[in-house]
């Protein structure tokens, strides 16, 4: 048996959220990422003889995207065989794109068992995207952003007092009033650390439509070892609600300060999902090369036989993909 870390990227419009909506590994649950990364990786060759259970390292909900998310999965076949990175890429990926997903595998490497890809990532980075339109009434936004940016309806938005804003989440502090509710058994450390937060100006998608000119576009960016549900959201919400002047930074504070879901200012709206994008899981380095488990290392095929049996059922799938 194997590990494998994917890194995999997709948009989240039309998932029901990264992860599978039932405990039943046998259920695949194609309506979310992780469901449709599972059964992609049952038609890869060889064969898998063990379902193909994933390990998220970072949950996104329902309609949040991520340019660079990360998993691991142990697969065995009947060969003994590592799967060969490159062939398995090209495998899930042709799996997607007729299948008509908005997902795209971008690394399958084999790992030791010592690697794993929750507890080893070191921080993970989150962008949220908005959009300030510079005219009044201005309500035709370009059709590219309409599912990868949020629009702040207001030409009188406060960029500088939302930038100063970002501060006041800095450092580690309790962010219970700025988590939504999780039903769950689990206790739950609502103590966490931000590295960085940051409001910076960015470019429309497609600079050639003639309507990306009527607004300026925003970057939330935050940095941090985990986040907590729905934090990135709710965060840029009070900053966003900070620079429509609905609150203070005295409202923000207090919620810091006084941490409790019950504490949650009812003046500020959480941002929706469409504007969050995942955009890097960070691991040492040193560490994921040290736990890489390199080409020239890699198991033999246990017979003759059994490697001419592997080329004939690879020559069928090569035909599969090229039709």
């Amino acid at each position: 048996m194997v590990r494998y870390l994917l890194r995999f990227s997709y948009i989240g419009t039309h998932y029901r959220g990264l992860q599978k909506q039932t405990a039943d590994n046998f259920i695949r649950n194609p309506d979310t990422i992780q469901g449709a990364l599972e059964t992609a990786l049952l038609n890869i060759l060889p064969k898998p003889l063990n379902g193909s259970n994933l390990c998220l390292s970072s949950r996104t909900d329902a309609g949040v995207h991520a340019l660079m998310n990360t998993a691991h999965v142990e697969l065995e076949n009947k060969y003994n065989k590592i799967y060969d990175s490159s062939d398995t890429k090209k495998y899930i990926n042709h799996y997607f794109k007729k299948c008509g997903h908005s997902i795209r595998l971008l690394d399958f490497i084999p790992i030791t068992h010592d690697f794993h890809s929750r507890r080893s990532c070191k921080s993970r980075t989150y962008l949220y995207r908005c959009m300030i339109p510079r005219i009044n009434d201005e309500h035709r936004i370009p059709i590219p952003e309409a599912t990868h940016t949020h629009f702040i309806r207001s030409e009188n938005f406060d960029i500088e007092r939302a930038k100063r804003g970002t501060q006041l989440f800095m450092g580690t502090k309790d962010f219970t009033t700025f988590s939504a509710r999780n039903v769950t058994n689990r206790k739950i450390q609502y103590v966490r650390a931000l590295d960085t937060f940051t409001l910076e100006e960015a470019q429309p998608l497609m600079s050639f439509d003639p309507l990306s000119k009527n607004f300026t576009y925003w970057h939330f960016i935050c940095k941090g070892k985990s986040f907590l549900y729905n934090q990135v959201r709710r965060m840029v919400g009070a900053l966003i609600a900070l620079g429509l002047g609905k609150i203070t930074e005295k409202d923000i504070t207090v919620m810091l300060q006084v941490p409790s879901h019950s504490n949650w200012n009812p003046r500020i709206t959480p941002v929706p999902p469409n504007g969050l994008h995942l955009l890097n899981v960070e691991y040492d380095l040193d560490e994921l090369r040290n736990c890489t488990i390199p080409e020239n290392q890699e198991k033999n095929l246990q017979s003759e036989n059994q490697m001419q049996e592997f080329q004939c059922e690879k020559q069928k799938q090569e035909l599969q993909l090229e039709i």
